[in-house]
């Protein structure tokens, strides 16, 4: 009996790094996104909105809307900036975990190891959605401009949440619809006007993913992505967004001065809370898998 056992010791000393080793080479052969868990919060007030720092960020998808019309001057600003900021982080960081999943892919064909359908299908369906084959010029499309960008336009866009366009259709960035197709709604600037159409949304942060898909699609921001790529800040990217706002001619100098006034290059270090986060280490692997 004392030799069955001695032996099944033994074999285990054997079959257990085997088995290790098998399963940490499916663990590396598949990509494991990050996992934000986003609270939802229904908005019926301004106290509803929670007040994050400029280094850690707790994820929170706000269902209704204020009219900060409303709300006190004094307060409006850092309110507004608290309702938008989450949806443009949590949005930065699901595109910087896409930009990882296709430098993941390029890295096992370089390196020829097989790779997950899972994985293929992916790709194909991000090339589809950044309408592009190459991978130099989908790494480009994907990769997020910084925060502080993102608020000074959506301040510009909205009036710091007074405007129509958002009270009505959770459009911060004043997106146009040019396709019947699209959810959108009727605007007359003036009596007589053609008909014009903007986009509107279910939720705030539908509205800050589609404005980072318009920005890193249209032909006209090429020069925009080229220096985004390279890892210009804010001050420096204005300067290539000078045809978002047709007919301004200083909406580079009017957001430049609300970057800095607001200090808003402050949130673009921020990241999402840990405590929000999950990624499949290969301890969690072994023991779910």
């Amino acid at each position: 009996m004392l030799r069955i056992v001695r032996q099944l010791f033994y074999y285990s000393l054997v079959i257990l790094p085997l088995y290790i080793v098998i399963k940490a080479e499916i663990y590396q052969s598949r990509y494991w996104h990050e996992i934000i868990r986003v609270r939802d919060i229904q908005l019926t007030v301004a106290d509803s909105i929670v007040f994050q720092s400029d280094s850690t960020l707790i994820p929170v998808n706000y269902i209704g809307s204020i009219d900060f019309r409303n709300v006190d001057p004094d307060k409006r600003k850092d309110l507004f900036i608290m309702h938008i900021l989450p949806a443009i982080v949590i949005t930065r960081e699901r595109l910087l975990d896409d930009l990882h999943h296709v430098e993941f892919i390029e890295n096992r064909a370089k390196t020829r190891k097989p790779i997950l359908k899972s994985d293929s299908t992916f790709l194909v369906a991000i090339k589809l959605k950044y309408e592009t084959d190459s991978l130099n010029e989908l790494r480009k499309r994907i990769y997020p401009h910084p925060v502080s960008l993102a608020l000074a336009q959506a301040v510009l866009e909205s009036g710091w949440g007074t405007s129509n366009v958002f009270r009505n259709g959770n459009n911060i960035f004043g997106i146009m619809s040019f396709s019947s197709d699209d959810p959108r709604s009727l605007i007359q600037y003036n009596e007589g006007d053609d008909d014009r159409y903007i986009r509107t949304y279910n939720s705030i942060l539908e509205s800050v993913e589609h404005y980072y898909l318009l920005v890193s699609t249209v032909s006209s921001y090429r020069r925009f992505r080229d220096k985004r790529w390279e890892g210009r800040g804010s001050s420096q990217l204005l300067r290539y967004l000078g045809r978002y706002h047709e007919g301004s001619n200083q909406y580079a100098e009017m957001a430049q001065s609300i970057i800095a006034s607001n200090n808003l290059e402050k949130f673009d270090n921020i990241v999402v809370d840990p405590r929000y986060t999950e990624i499949i280490s290969l301890g969690k692997f072994l023991m779910k898998y």
